[in-house]
């Protein structure tokens, strides 16, 4: 194990000899997938910016470790940039989890954009648990609107019964399907293709691009669209770092991000709606359903209680002295998100 994790380091350390400076920035997707739409438009403006100083060399899925392996790198410095899931990221912040709570962002693409590159409550209230585990949130971003994908139809919470489905490795996305009456499966999505082709999942919950991507759309034979919340990415670099950077520098970074928030938004609201074309073209005996009003109300209400679950698990995760303090900061993060989704979505009108 030991040297394995040198052979790594020395081979990260190795690959940025060409340039003055090389930066790490590593995704939990593939290429042309929303992530790494966003990795090359902020290493672009960095080449820019530094007038060809500074390199950003992008890592695929895979190629550094599975999700949570990118976060460590990232968490203890070897790599200086990492993109992926709120899900994912919630083992190391559990605040972060308010983002996966379901029916708390299902607004409108452009209100759900502005909170999540806004908002004072993940970049006042989040930030500062990010730095506690040594890294500097930067950005979220939405990869578009959470589908299920399924083998049979899901109407109510009463038709996910003895359905596996696949979610995310943290406690919150878990904890949504044992509400909803479905067996959750955690996964890395490299391994899902094959469960869902071999039966050892009967479904899972991604954006339409991603799931035509990653062409999970062929073993599944339905497609179910319950409005219930975006796919939530954050982008953090390695946090000191970051702050050791010059002023020149961080300046730079920050200019970065800011384009490749708007690429990648642009990029997730196209490509989901050019995927779910080529899912129909390509798979015309797979069936769509869209939850109505009705439908989705019974999900609302049971996700009502996933509230008390999430203000639970962030409270466990302190000391007792500072239980009710954390509860209480987690209750404020998850108000202050409803207050600010509905003034975005107002504003649009």
């Amino acid at each position: 194990m030991k040297k394995t994790l040198v052979s790594l380091i020395l081979g990260l350390t190795l690959s940025s000899a060409a340039y003055a400076e090389t930066w790490k920035f590593a995704s939990e997707e593939a290429k042309n997938d929303v992530q790494d739409i966003y990795a090359q438009k902020f290493a672009e403006v960095i080449k820019k910016e530094s007038e060809g100083d500074i390199k950003v060399r992008i890592y695929y899925y895979g190629q550094l470790g599975t999700e949570n392996d990118i976060v460590e790198l990232a968490s203890n410095g070897t790599i200086q940039f990492v993109s992926v899931g709120a899900g994912h990221i919630g083992s190391y912040i559990p605040e972060i989890q308010a983002l996966s709570l379901p029916y708390l962002l299902n607004a409108d693409e452009e209100a759900v954009h502005e909170v999540l590159t806004n908002s004072k409550s993940i970049y006042n209230g989040l930030s500062p648990k990010f730095e506690a585990v040594n890294l500097k949130l930067l950005s979220m971003m939405s990869e578009g609107d959470m589908v299920w994908g399924a083998n049979k139809p899901i109407h109510t919470p009463a038709d996910f019964e003895n359905v596996k489905i696949r979610t995310f490795t943290s406690a919150i996305p878990t904890e949504t399907y044992k509400v909803f009456g479905a067996t959750p499966t955690p996964l890395s999505w490299g391994e899902v293709y094959g469960a869902l082709q071999l039966g050892t999942v009967d479904g899972m919950v991604n954006p339409i691009y991603f799931i035509y991507n990653a062409k999970w759309h062929e073993v599944q034979d339905y497609l179910i669209f319950p409005g219930q919340q975006p796919y939530i990415s954050t982008v953090s670099a390695s946090s000191k770092w970051f702050n050791n950077l010059s002023s020149e520098k961080q300046t730079m970074v920050n200019k970065a991000i800011t384009a490749a928030d708007k690429a990648a938004f642009d990029y997730q609201v196209r490509i989901n709606s050019e995927n779910m074309v080529k899912i129909r073209e390509e798979s015309p005996d797979l069936k769509v359903i869209v939850l109505n009003e009705e439908e989705r109300g019974e999900f609302i209400e049971l996700s009502k209680s996933l509230h008390d679950t999430y203000f639970d698990l962030v409270a466990n995760t302190y000391p007792e002295s500072e239980q009710t303090a954390a509860r209480q900061n987690a209750q404020d993060i998850v108000n202050n998100l409803g207050r600010e989704i509905k003034a975005a979505a107002k504003n649009l009108e």
